[in-house]
Protein backbone atom coordinates (compact mmCIF):
# COMPACT_ATOMS: atom_id res chain seq x y z
CA UNK A 1 0.00 0.00 0.00
CA UNK A 2 1.50 3.64 -0.89
CA UNK A 3 1.23 6.26 1.32
CA UNK A 4 0.77 9.90 0.88
CA UNK A 5 3.81 12.20 -0.13
CA UNK A 6 3.14 14.87 2.43
CA UNK A 7 6.19 16.87 1.32
CA UNK A 8 4.68 16.79 -2.08
CA UNK A 9 1.47 18.09 -0.24
CA UNK A 10 2.96 20.81 1.40
CA UNK A 11 4.68 22.05 -1.86
CA UNK A 12 1.40 21.87 -4.18
CA UNK A 13 -0.26 23.36 -1.69
CA UNK A 14 2.19 26.38 -1.45
CA UNK A 15 2.17 26.52 -4.96
CA UNK A 16 -1.46 26.70 -5.42
CA UNK A 17 -1.53 29.53 -2.09
CA UNK A 18 0.97 31.80 -4.37
CA UNK A 19 -0.59 31.24 -7.78
CA UNK A 20 -3.98 32.12 -6.00
CA UNK A 21 -2.58 35.36 -4.20
CA UNK A 22 -0.90 36.45 -7.52
CA UNK A 23 -4.67 35.57 -9.70
CA UNK A 24 -6.04 37.46 -7.20
CA UNK A 25 -3.89 40.69 -7.28
CA UNK A 26 -3.47 40.64 -11.15
CA UNK A 27 -7.14 40.08 -11.67
CA UNK A 28 -8.84 42.11 -14.45
CA UNK A 29 -10.54 45.04 -14.36
CA UNK A 30 -14.09 44.01 -14.79
CA UNK A 31 -13.56 41.01 -12.25
CA UNK A 32 -12.04 43.65 -9.64
CA UNK A 33 -15.45 45.69 -10.20
CA UNK A 34 -17.69 42.71 -10.27
CA UNK A 35 -16.05 41.96 -7.06
CA UNK A 36 -16.00 45.15 -5.31
CA UNK A 37 -20.06 45.09 -6.04
CA UNK A 38 -20.37 41.85 -3.72
CA UNK A 39 -18.41 43.31 -0.94
CA UNK A 40 -15.03 45.16 -0.46
CA UNK A 41 -12.16 45.07 -2.54
CA UNK A 42 -10.47 43.23 -0.11
CA UNK A 43 -11.06 39.87 1.33
CA UNK A 44 -11.70 39.07 4.83
CA UNK A 45 -9.63 36.91 6.53
CA UNK A 46 -12.56 34.16 6.79
CA UNK A 47 -12.58 34.38 3.37
CA UNK A 48 -8.99 33.70 3.07
CA UNK A 49 -8.63 30.79 5.25
CA UNK A 50 -11.50 29.65 3.76
CA UNK A 51 -9.74 29.51 0.34
CA UNK A 52 -6.76 27.97 1.90
CA UNK A 53 -8.67 25.54 3.79
CA UNK A 54 -10.76 24.67 0.21
CA UNK A 55 -7.46 24.03 -1.50
CA UNK A 56 -5.76 22.16 1.08
CA UNK A 57 -8.82 19.70 1.51
CA UNK A 58 -8.21 19.30 -2.60
CA UNK A 59 -4.76 18.66 -2.61
CA UNK A 60 -5.62 15.69 -0.25
CA UNK A 61 -8.04 14.57 -1.62
CA UNK A 62 -6.13 14.51 -4.43
CA UNK A 63 -3.36 12.80 -2.79
CA UNK A 64 -5.75 10.22 -0.82
CA UNK A 65 -7.28 9.31 -4.84
CA UNK A 66 -4.20 8.36 -6.12
CA UNK A 67 -3.13 6.28 -3.03
CA UNK A 68 -6.14 4.20 -3.79
CA UNK A 69 -5.26 3.98 -7.65
CA UNK A 70 -1.75 2.71 -7.06
CA UNK A 71 -1.96 0.26 -9.77
CA UNK A 72 -1.78 2.93 -12.67
CA UNK A 73 0.38 4.00 -14.31
CA UNK A 74 2.34 7.56 -14.09
CA UNK A 75 0.42 9.01 -16.91
CA UNK A 76 -2.48 7.05 -15.71
CA UNK A 77 -1.91 8.90 -12.65
CA UNK A 78 -1.86 11.94 -14.63
CA UNK A 79 -4.86 11.84 -16.54
CA UNK A 80 -6.76 10.25 -13.65
CA UNK A 81 -5.76 14.11 -11.40
CA UNK A 82 -6.79 16.16 -14.77
CA UNK A 83 -10.13 14.08 -15.45
CA UNK A 84 -11.09 14.74 -11.35
CA UNK A 85 -10.60 18.50 -12.20
CA UNK A 86 -12.90 17.95 -15.52
CA UNK A 87 -15.35 16.24 -14.09
CA UNK A 88 -15.91 17.64 -10.26
CA UNK A 89 -14.02 20.80 -10.20
CA UNK A 90 -14.46 22.22 -14.01
CA UNK A 91 -18.69 22.28 -13.82
CA UNK A 92 -18.12 24.71 -10.11
CA UNK A 93 -16.07 26.98 -11.76
CA UNK A 94 -18.88 27.29 -14.36
CA UNK A 95 -21.35 27.35 -11.99
CA UNK A 96 -20.39 29.97 -10.04
CA UNK A 97 -19.60 32.00 -13.72
CA UNK A 98 -23.13 31.43 -15.06
CA UNK A 99 -24.72 31.99 -11.40
CA UNK A 100 -22.83 35.44 -10.48
CA UNK A 101 -23.41 36.46 -14.50
CA UNK A 102 -19.83 36.85 -15.14
CA UNK A 103 -18.49 37.49 -18.65
CA UNK A 104 -16.96 35.41 -20.80
CA UNK A 105 -13.48 36.72 -20.31
CA UNK A 106 -13.77 36.50 -16.42
CA UNK A 107 -15.41 33.04 -16.70
CA UNK A 108 -12.01 31.79 -18.68
CA UNK A 109 -10.13 34.08 -16.31
CA UNK A 110 -11.21 31.82 -13.53
CA UNK A 111 -11.07 28.57 -15.24
CA UNK A 112 -7.13 29.36 -16.43
CA UNK A 113 -6.82 29.64 -12.71
CA UNK A 114 -8.87 25.94 -11.75
CA UNK A 115 -6.41 24.63 -14.71
CA UNK A 116 -3.01 25.82 -13.86
CA UNK A 117 -3.95 24.42 -9.85
CA UNK A 118 -5.18 21.40 -11.73
CA UNK A 119 -1.45 21.17 -13.67
CA UNK A 120 0.56 21.98 -10.93
CA UNK A 121 -1.35 18.93 -8.51
CA UNK A 122 -1.17 16.59 -12.04
CA UNK A 123 2.56 17.37 -12.55
CA UNK A 124 3.73 16.89 -8.56
CA UNK A 125 1.34 14.33 -6.82
CA UNK A 126 2.33 11.63 -9.28
CA UNK A 127 5.44 12.09 -10.04
CA UNK A 128 6.83 12.74 -6.40
CA UNK A 129 5.80 9.28 -4.98
CA UNK A 130 6.13 8.66 -0.94
CA UNK A 131 9.95 7.75 -0.42
CA UNK A 132 8.10 4.43 1.78
CA UNK A 133 6.83 3.06 -1.42
CA UNK A 134 9.60 0.77 -1.66
CA UNK A 135 9.02 -1.15 0.86
CA UNK A 136 5.25 -2.43 -0.60
CA UNK A 137 4.38 -5.78 -0.80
Amino acid sequence: MNRMNYKAIVLVFILQLVIGLVWYTSSPASLSSHVAQVGSGRPEASIMLLFAGAILAYVFFMAWLLTRVNAMSILGRVLFVVSVWLCIVLPNYVFVAVHLNMTGSDTVYLLAYGALNCAIAATILPLWPSSRSIFRN
